[in-house]
């Protein structure tokens, strides 16, 4: 698969171990790429070192083919971007700006599409940017950097104070952009948002990336659980030597949660051996597997 963004030992580092350090990302074409950490890990840092709002202090990074730096111009022709920081101007109101940004872009075509955005996001584009609440500048910052249609969108924490029905609309507008064959970088620290909707994701904690893996291959190495009813009290020795088993609760009516990473046959076998009354499986949750990353557990495993 082609990738619309590579970068090798990228970096812009404030102080030590502040910034970006020795990124080397893989954002694939058309999909949707969650960058994920904590606010202040270094996802603001990238995000302006990949759109050239800074200079790489070293190494290199290739945006649709791009340099960052030396084919600015080309680029931001052919990408949108939401800072997280971003203003809204405040004596232009969102038709004067779409406008303005359209002569600029030289899409006319972008005032169509941006008024219909507003449309879908519930936006007053007769309003100017200082009468704008924090929600509806960022609904504002959305329509600007997608109404032009470019190949990479990329946006930082782009649902920053808009409600819960907001998000689930933006996160279903950015998965039609990828499923259209364009490509979304997403930097966020909420991970139910990237979960919803990513195909891969980036892990970055401390200015260095950490870990980046398809969403399938990150849900493989979740932990699971079990509820298992028996007829008599179990005991830990029941589950000696089985594999895979990472916690084990035991009560005295005979259930038993286990919690085991990877394949579950062997769970249920012994299960099955010990004749199990009922097995209950609950749905696998990723976020305790994203926090591990966050908190600099599971890496590489």
């Amino acid at each position: 698969m082609a990738s619309a963004i590579t970068s090798a030992d990228l970096t812009y580092e404030y102080a030590p171990g502040v910034g970006a350090v020795g990124l080397d990302l893989e954002v694939p074409e058309g999909q949707v790429y969650g960058f994920l950490g904590p606010n202040g890990a270094g996802k603001s840092t990238a995000i302006r070192m990949l759109t050239s709002l800074i200079r790489a202090q070293r190494g290199s990074a290739s945006v649709l083919g791009l340099d960052p730096w030396h084919d600015a111009s080309e680029l931001h022709s052919r990408i949108g971007v939401l800072l997280s920081d971003q203003p809204a101007p405040r004596q232009h109101t969102g038709q004067s700006l779409l406008a303005l940004l359209s002569r600029l872009r030289d899409r006319p075509d972008s005032i169509d599409r941006g008024t219909a955005l507003a449309e879908r996001l519930s936006l007053d584009l007769s309003k100017k940017g200082h009468e704008l609440s924090l929600g509806n500048r960022q609904k504002l910052g959305l329509v600007t950097a997608l109404a032009h249609e470019p190949d990479l969108v990329i946006l930082d924490e782009p649902t920053n104070g808009l409600d819960p029905l907001l998000q689930r609309e933006i996160g279903s507008l950015l998965r039609e952009i990828a499923d259209g064959g364009r490509t979304v970088l997403l930097s966020s620290h909420s991970l139910p948002d990237v979960e919803a909707i990513a195909d891969h994701v980036g892990f970055i904690r401390d200015a260095i990336l950490v870990e980046q893996l398809p969403l399938a291959a990150l849900a493989d190495r979740a932990v699971r659980r079990l509820i298992v009813r028996f007829d008599r009290t179990m005991s830990a020795a029941d589950f000696d030597g089985v594999p895979n088993i990472e916690k084990l609760l035991i009560a005295a009516d005979g259930e038993v949660s286990i919690e085991y990473r990877g394949a579950v046959a062997p769970v249920l076998s012994r299960a099955g051996e010990l004749n199990a009354q009922t097995i209950e499986a609950h749905p696998v949750e990723l976020e305790e597997t994203f926090l591990a990353l966050y908190r600099g557990e599971g890496a590489g495993q």
